[in-house]
């Protein structure tokens, strides 16, 4: 079994929980805000501003459909991220059942860019490049095709670009005339390509493997040794694990892993201890001779370097390293929470301050003078009045309740406070058309809320203290007003948001109307088969 070095897939995967965590970031907490155009459009338009209600909807359609095809991209992306991943697992451990004497290193991170493995063997060096396409592999022109189809990126550019820039990672001096091999491989395509393509080989994951074994070359051992520190320098789980140490010289000295330079004493007066002070490298460990330990033998030569690189990268402080890990995973799902509850917190008190802010821009200063012009300009026009203290219903009388006319174009909230100590009777209708418009029982010192229309409209009111039946009505106290008023939201000051009334009120506009008009009036609006 070859020796591993790093995890494969690992830039992959996180690569996809970042855009997991953009999903959550970038569109589900903007739909969550979004939410509040609901109740914002439906005030709108149940207040009668329909103009701005239509705004708002379109605003919220528009807004979700955007987050949408934003989200259906963004969970491709996570997708393929994973899928990647898993490819690079799948390569990995085709690799790993190479011989002893071959090196496979995971997921190597550069500047700019990001190698998926890289295989030091006896035979030569090796880069491999995966890809999780499904589909036919095929060539055409020496242009890569699947299903016919070029692929909507030069893979084979992009494996020679990584080649030249390990090869000047690791140095062409170091290299000694050496060169690497660039391996496409496809984890789930099948190739039908037989041979090289511009000079990299093409392969299915199953004759990976068999091909790496089959290549005739050399690596020198002390060639390898030198490059399995720079190798291992780069690996992207080195913020995880405990880094590579730093080889020694044979008189103790530090030495470079990257220019080999020797530290001496001089040099601990001007740098750092784990600094390089010719080429400004960052040493990983500082691992002096000592007497007490036995590790630093086995570094001094080129195989306990390699045995001792692989030990520290392979996890030998699992136990360190899983507690810390334990403590970041709590310290992680605390974070979300507080910020889970402190975006909750903050769409309530959106919600709250957008609700006050659409009330106070739609709901101006009331005004109660009629409009002007027309026949109906000298009609009365309800006014408002304070709300007197409610001294409890009567029991005999019908609880206070309303039935108003069905579709109501340009409604205007209507408020009745009775104000006497009586139960009401109240009826409003169409003076031209005799439609009912709205039939309520009010109780003593009770309140009723309803939706009225705009327009002339004539009221009966008809109240008194001992209720007898809608044949008896009030008996011989039986006190009756009628009456014409206008009910507009555009009088000449300002806009009326709503309307409130009350039994003084109505009484005072009023004028007396007969016992028997009034049954008959109360008689037909209550009547089973009556409609509004």
């Amino acid at each position: 079994m070859a020796q591993i070095f790093g995890s494969a897939g690992k830039s992959a995967f996180a690569m996809g929980d970042s855009r997991y965590d953009d999903m959550l970031s970038r569109i589900a907490l903007p739909m969550l805000s979004l939410l509040l155009l609901i109740p914002v459009g439906y005030y709108m338009l149940t207040r009668g501003h329909f103009f701005w209600g239509v705004v708002v909807a379109g605003i919220y359609v528009v807004s979700i459909k955007s987050l949408e095809e934003a989200g259906l991209k963004l969970k491709k992306r996570i997708f393929h991220a994973d899928t990647g991943a898993k490819a690079e697992l799948a390569v990995a451990e085709a690799l790993h059942k190479l011989p002893d004497d071959y090196f496979v290193f995971h997921d190597l991170e550069f500047s700019g860019f990001n190698i998926d493995h890289v295989v030091l063997g006896p035979n030569g060096i090796f880069l491999v490049e995966t890809k999780s396409q499904k589909g036919n592999i095929t060539k055409k022109n020496d242009i890569l095709l699947r299903n016919g189809r070029k692929f909507f990126k030069d893979f084979l550019n992009q494996c020679w670009s990584q080649t030249y820039s390990l090869r000047d990672h690791l140095g062409a001096e170091r290299l000694e005339g050496l060169s690497i091999k660039p391996i496409l491989c496809f984890s789930r395509g099948f190739v039908e390509i037989r041979g090289p393509v511009r000079g990299t080989q093409v392969l299915n994951i199953r004759y990976l493997r068999p091909y790496i074994l089959s290549q005739h070359g050399s690596l020198p051992a002390q060639t390898r040794d030198q490059i399995i520190p720079l190798l291992a320098a780069a690996l992207s789980d080195q913020a995880a694990q405990p880094s590579p140490m730093v080889p020694q010289s044979q008189t103790g000295g530090i030495v470079c892993p990257k220019c080999f330079h020797e530290r001496t004493q001089n040099d601990d007066l001007h740098f750092s201890a784990g600094e390089c002070p010719k080429c400004g490298v960052i040493y990983a460990h500082v691992q002096t001779n000592s007497p007490h330990d036995s590790t630093s033998a086995q570094a001094a030569t080129p195989k306990g370097l390699t045995t001792t690189l692989q030990a520290l990268l392979s996890g030998q402080d699992s136990q360190h390293k899983q507690s810390a890990t334990q403590q970041i995973q709590w310290t992680v799902l605390t974070l979300k929470f507080a910020a889970c509850a402190l975006a909750a917190l903050l769409l309530i008190g959106a919600y709250k301050t957008m609700q006050a802010t659409v009330t106070s821009i739609f709901t101006p200063p009331q005004a109660n003078q009629p409009p002007s012009g027309g026949s109906s300009s000298s009609l009365p026009v309800i006014q408002a009045q304070p709300d007197p203290t409610r001294q409890g219903p009567s029991a005999d009388f019908p609880l206070t309740h309303a039935v108003a006319a069905k579709d109501v174009k340009n409604a205007i909230p209507f408020v009745f406070q009775e104000d006497r100590g009586q139960n009401v009777i109240l009826i409003l209708f169409n003076p031209q058309s005799k439609k009912l418009i709205l039939r309520a029982c009010v109780r003593s010192r009770e309140k009723l809320t309803s939706m009225l229309p705009e327009g002339e409209m004539a009221f009966l009111i008809v109240s008194g203290p001992s209720w007898g039946g809608f044949d008896e009505l009030f008996g011989e106290n039986t006190d009756t007003r009628k009456a014409r008023t206008v009910l507009s939201s555009s009088p000449k000051q300002g806009t009326v948001s709503k309307f409130l009334a009350s039994t003084n009120l109505l009484f005072q506009h009023g004028v007396p109307s007969s016992l028997s008009e009034t049954k008959a009036l109360v008689n037909n609006a209550f009547k089973p088969s009556s409609t509004l």
